[in-house]
């Protein structure tokens, strides 16, 4: 009887403990989605009845007119805004009290994924950010063009060649885009080509695509263990990804970094630029940013990212960021890439004005590769890839911790926001689908942004890399490498749909992560 007594009263306290941060938001009458105990808002992709998108959907438009409202992870008060100028006071001007992104693994645990730039915090993250910004410059992307022109013309004639000798041309597109962004970051990164439509069992195409298996139930449960009992996670020392596949990364970039040092050897590409990094000798070249032209959702560097560093970083700290670098390079690129290569096949007015522009610019430049200006100069390219970031951005959420406590203001309410407590989330896949910003959301427009209506667009709408100095550092190498690759493939082949595509396209019940339920299937038809 008494086992049973102390049962029932260790239940009641965990039922207590579970609900006890419940309260949060209705003590300052914020509006919030009732939560269920332990489990929070999360319900639905808890018990797989929606998928993220449509959970996301759901919290934005539950208190439809509301700036913000509020919502749990687990036992964990999150702050959804909705209005893009409270997100622009939070994560701009008030940036000092939400600089950071939410802790998920730390340096302790994983030092390769901890020491990254996504993960660092306070000054160190501003020190990083700094050291590193030189790299991702207009003027440095300009340098490493040459590689990832050559992986375009190289992943185009590979297919065509297989098409020719009787290969099948009928491609799930994130399959396909996967191969080509592993055989940039193998180039542009480690000085490997590997060309994975030629080798598709190569090891650096195996292993990443391990690594990035977001979507598969076991990453899915560390995830959501490290968002609900981060300390039980951390004493258990159970890593979010494949270790084995992360040593091996690990160990390439390692092994490249001091093969150069010792031969002196020099390239212009990203472990190249680690070690200028690493030696103090990466800079902004003001005279040669002023003469790049950027894309339209290219995220512009702040002040603090051009701020000086004396800080000395070693290897594990490059290695670290060198990885993020593949992970965003890999899985949410390659992502993109199918997201294109779908509204392309499904819109083949859009297909034909794009292959139209093209062609010019391959007669212009005589049939030779592309470089960085002439890629840039593509208007209706960069148009067409910035509606597909508006419709499908990669990072369909972002998020950022108070560190310091803060009060934030608007419309007769006040929400305090307590340091290391409190997270505000920025839905962007809402925003961006939002008929009050976008006329007809929707429909897949690149007119959107031609140069008359582009100027039309309030820019605290259009949030594809982010926002504020915590943005993405990559913007323009991704921009890079996504219309490099659509050049060379519009130049040779027309994008079809297939009896195998889906329109529209249905979602997996994945917690974590955004896959198409039958992925995205298209034909690869060569011109004459």
């Amino acid at each position: 009887m008494l086992i049973i007594v102390l049962f029932l009263i260790a239940i009641y306290l965990i039922y207590k403990w579970s609900i006890s941060t419940y309260d949060y938001f209705e003590k300052q009458g914020i509006p919030y989605n009732k939560p269920l105990p332990l489990i929070g808002s999360n319900r639905n992709l808890f018990f797989n009845r929606k998928t993220f998108i449509e959970v996301l959907h759901n919290w934005f438009y539950e208190f439809k007119d509301e700036k913000a409202s509020g919502l749990f992870e687990f036992r964990r008060p999150i702050l959804l805004l909705k209005d893009p100028k409270l997100i622009k006071q939070l994560a701009v001007k008030d940036f000092d009290y939400f600089m950071n992104h939410r802790t998920i693994i730390t340096e302790d645990v994983d030092p390769l994924f901890g020491k990254n730039l996504f993960a660092l915090k306070g000054n160190k993250w501003r020190d990083m950010r700094a050291t590193l910004s030189p790299a991702f410059t207009g003027s440095k992307m300009r340098n490493m063009m040459d590689f990832v022109s050559t992986v375009g013309h190289q992943t185009a004639e590979a297919i065509k060649k297989d098409i020719k000798s009787g290969g099948v041309n009928t491609f799930e597109f994130k399959e396909f885009a996967s191969k080509f962004t592993i055989d940039i970051i193998a180039s542009t990164a480690f000085g490997i080509e590997i060309n994975s439509f030629k080798n598709p069992t190569n090891k650096f195409f195996k292993v990443a695509k391990e690594i990035t298996n977001f979507a598969s139930f076991k990453t899915g449960l560390k995830f959501a263990g490290y968002l609900a009992f981060p300390k039980l996670m951390k004493i258990l020392k159970i890593n979010l990804l494949d270790k084995k596949s992360c040593d091996f990364f690990e160990e390439a970039i390692y092994d490249t970094m001091k093969t150069r040092e010792k031969h002196g050897i020099v390239r212009n590409d990203m472990i190249q630029l680690m070690l200028q990094a690493k030696n103090g000798i990466l800079s902004h070249n003001n005279n040669v940013e002023e003469k790049v032209i950027d894309g339209f959702a290219t995220a512009k560097e702040s002040q603090l990212g051009k701020s000086e560093v004396k800080r000395k970083w070693d290897d594990a700290d490059l290695a670290a960021q060198c990885f993020v670098f593949f992970l965003a390079g890999f899985e949410t690129v390659a992502q993109t890439m199918s997201f294109v290569g779908y509204e392309l096949a499904c819109n083949p007015d859009v297909q034909q004005k794009l292959f139209e522009e093209i062609s010019e610019m391959n007669d212009e430049i005589n049939g030779k590769k592309i470089n960085y200006e002439q890629i840039q100069k593509m208007k209706y390219l960069d148009a067409v890839i910035s509606e597909t970031l508006r419709k499908w951005p990669g990072a369909p959420v972002t998020d950022r911790i108070c560190v310091k406590d803060y009060e934030l203001k608007y419309d007769n309410k006040c929400i305090k926001f307590e340091a290391n407590k409190t997270i505000m989330l920025i839905p962007i896949w809402s925003i961006h689908r939002d008929p009050k910003y976008y006329q007809n959301p929707d429909k897949f427009d690149p007119e959107r942004f031609n140069d008359e209506n582009k100027k039309l667009i309030d820019p605290d709408t259009y949030l594809p890399f982010g926002v504020g100095p915590r943005n993405c550092i990559g913007s323009r190498f991704a921009l890079m490498e996504i219309k490099t690759i659509f050049y060379y493939l519009l130049l040779n082949f027309s994008i079809e749909v297939t009896e195998k595509t889906q329109i529209p396209l249905e979602f997996e019940k994945t917690p974590f992560a955004i896959k198409p339920k039958k992925g995205i299937w298209v034909e690869l038809r060569p011109r004459n």
